[in-house]
């Protein structure tokens, strides 16, 4: 994995329990899709990366090994590449990526639609249970629940007699 060193803290000494001591340093780097991301190194676990690590600067660029311990998280296991002059090939990939997500993880046109029909079906069987009461069976709600989907969607566009203003009564006093 090509990362470029966004920091790298100081190493910090540390003692454990029994008294042995040990260093650990904080890296926060940038990875090659552009995100951002911290590894904290320990001086014990992989000495080799631990001491090529802590002699980095800000903005370098190099190549790291990881492979998946076996409680389940990514150890840095090897450096390879330069770490003080980035090539002109390993600058060119980072920039291409540009912090761009390549994947979508919106939803397309058909399933924005799909779920505007579950949640217009769910409204209208709230409302027909308003309607009804709670006394009524599963079948009874449903088709009421229909009607209303149907008159969303207009696919009965003319559920009731059309009304003519001309035809309503004057219901304002005078």
């Amino acid at each position: 994995m090509l990362i470029n060193i966004v920091d790298i803290g100081a190493p910090n000494s540390k003692t454990t329990k029994n008294g042995r001591s040990y260093q650990e340093i904080e890296v926060t780097y940038k990875n090659e899709q552009g995100q951002l991301g911290n590894k904290k190194l320990i001086s014990f676990s992989n000495p080799s990366v631990f001491n090529h690590i802590k002699d980095l600067t800000k903005g370098d660029q190099i190549n790291v090994t990881t492979t998946k311990d076996a409680a389940g998280y990514w150890q840095w296991t090897g450096i390879g590449g330069d770490a003080s002059t980035p090539s002109t090939s390993t600058q060119s990939k980072p920039a291409q990526a540009g912090g761009r997500v390549t994947g979508s993880n919106y939803e397309t046109k058909e399933e924005r639609a799909a779920r505007q029909v579950y949640i217009i079906r769910q409204s209208s069987i709230s409302s027909a249970v308003e309607l009804l009461g709670a006394g009524k069976s599963v079948d009874e709600v449903l088709a009421v629940a229909k009607k209303f989907e149907e008159y969303v969607f207009a696919k009965d566009p003319n559920p009731t007699k059309e009304v003519n203003f001309d035809d309503l009564e004057d219901d304002i006093p005078v």
